[in-house]
């Protein structure tokens, strides 16, 4: 436990890739508390502030270069996904700082969600070995969704200017779930075909936590070598309120609504335009192809 601002040293050449826009500026609120604590106990780092959306990426190669053994990003899944893929797999470890709002990842992991006791285990927690995920050529960490979700993932970016956090979400799912159409989604599964004309949402899953608390696909785990698909039908309203609520205590699955699939090689295709989100940054793209990469991350959260 951190007290009086006394840590342990973290044991490897380090950096961090601080999005300080990330949970509404918590992400700049947090690094000002940690950057205060690191000169306390004359930790050696180097620190490497994104300006816009896109530079995690170029700023986790640039701290790569510079040096870095360990690289710790402090951020929300999106932040995550950005500097996970500026590493060298075969060299760099991978640290987190949680500061957006789901966290979605960071709860697969058990890292916990509090930044003293996440930044505290740097220093003790050793490597776990965890699958990565490869979207076309981008990686992802936790989750890619098609359809519905994403749909809502913008229109809460845009309600940003009125509403914050989870309340801007709960808007989004209020106007999406009444005017979203279904589309028609082709889906391969390690080699199994379906396809299906009703689709409200399909999901695949690395990590099991998905918008902050749902797990919508209970079964992921970040360590199995496998990913979950579930696709969700277009249903009534009503239908969709009742599933909403059995994906809240997580007995969804069983739902005549939901189909599940498991595989390291998936990939969708939808007939029409629809969104996709892939660790909830927001794309126009209707197709992918998505590889699992098993073990190719050393993280440092707990055992």
């Amino acid at each position: 436990m951190i007290q009086n601002g006394e840590l342990n040293k973290i044991p490897y050449h380090t950096a961090f890739v601080v999005n300080p826009t990330a949970g509404e500026g918590k992400g700049g609120r947090i690094w000002l508390k940690i950057e205060s604590l690191l000169k306390q106990r004359g930790q050696q780092y180097r620190a490497y502030i994104t300006r816009n959306a896109g530079d995690g990426t170029g700023l986790a190669a640039r701290a790569v270069e510079d040096g870095a053994e360990l690289v710790v990003a402090v951020g929300g899944d999106g932040t995550l996904r950005k500097v996970v893929n500026g590493l060298d797999l075969q060299n760099n470890v991978f640290g987190i700082i949680p500061a957006g709002t789901g966290n979605g990842f960071i709860r697969s992991c058990r890292i916990p969600l509090n930044w003293r006791k996440a930044l505290e285990g740097l220093s003790t927690w050793n490597p776990r070995c965890i699958d990565l995920g490869l979207a076309n050529d981008s990686y992802f960490l936790n989750m890619i969704g098609l359809g519905f979700d994403a749909a809502v993932a913008e229109k809460a970016g845009n309600m940003h200017r009125y509403l914050k956090g989870y309340a801007a979400y709960a808007a989004a799912i209020i106007d999406q779930v009444s005017t979203f159409n279904r589309f028609c989604c082709k889906a391969w599964c390690n080699g199994l075909f379906m396809q299906d004309n009703q689709t409200l949402l399909v999901v695949v899953a690395n990590g099991s936590y998905y918008g902050g608390i749902l797990k919508i696909a209970p079964h992921a785990r970040i360590d199995d070598g496998q990913l979950e698909l579930c696709l969700i039908r277009k249903r009534s309203i009503p239908e969709l309120v009742n599933l909403g609520a059995r994906i809240l205590i997580r007995r969804h699955i069983d739902s005549r609504a939901v189909i599940k699939l498991s595989g390291h090689d998936i990939n969708l295709q939808a007939l029409q335009r629809v969104l996709m989100h892939i660790d909830g940054d927001v794309f126009d793209a209707s197709s992918i192809e998505i590889t699992l990469k098993p073990g190719a991350l050393r993280l440092l959260a707990p055992p």
